[in-house]
């Protein structure tokens, strides 16, 4: 039963990840047509900044929980890699923890916004008129993810990373 639930976070993270590697592509794509039209033909468009504001957004919060998944976020290893095995693991517990409630929050909060800018109808102020919800809902469901690794990082066993092993060799 745990372990089925483990492989559904994982993955959903992992096919949110899959999200941001297309949501990279098509940037490329939308900015490289955008600076041709602009600059070859004196023809910009008018959705692609707003678009790829959105997929910027996109690939900062969808793709952070399976980051985290994989334990590639960006740290400081002074301090664990001084500690001992225990050391390491209540430093696991209490980054975890204050992930968990940090992530929590803004899900929460993020969910009021997206929930509110549907109810009220707002609409980004420019010619696209993109729907405020869409965007706004990144926050709950990319920080809702994360929070789950978070706590997924305190229940499942641990591992050492193939780095790990190789230098303790």
């Amino acid at each position: 039963m745990k372990a089925a639930l483990f492989r559904s976070i994982d993955g959903i993270s992992w096919f949110l990840q899959v999200g941001g590697i297309v949501a990279l592509a098509f940037m490329a794509l939308t900015v490289s047509y955008d600076a041709l039209m602009r600059y070859a033909f004196a023809a910009p468009t008018s959705w692609s900044l707003e678009v790829n504001s959105f997929l910027v957004v996109y690939l900062a919060l969808m793709t952070a929980a399976d980051v985290e998944r994989r334990g590639e976020h960006i740290g400081i290893t002074l301090l664990p890699d001084s500690m001992g095995p225990i050391g390491r693991k209540l430093l696991l517990v209490v980054v975890s923890l204050v992930g968990i409630v940090f992530s929590s929050i803004l899900a929460w909060r993020g969910w009021h916004m997206a929930y509110d800018a549907w109810i009220y109808g707002e609409r980004v102020s420019s010619a696209f008129g993109t729907p405020n919800w869409i965007p706004y809902s990144m926050f709950p469901i990319g920080f809702g993810m994360l929070a789950l690794q978070f706590l997924l990082n305190l229940v499942r066993p641990t591992k050492e990373k193939p780095s790990e092993v190789a230098s303790h060799v």
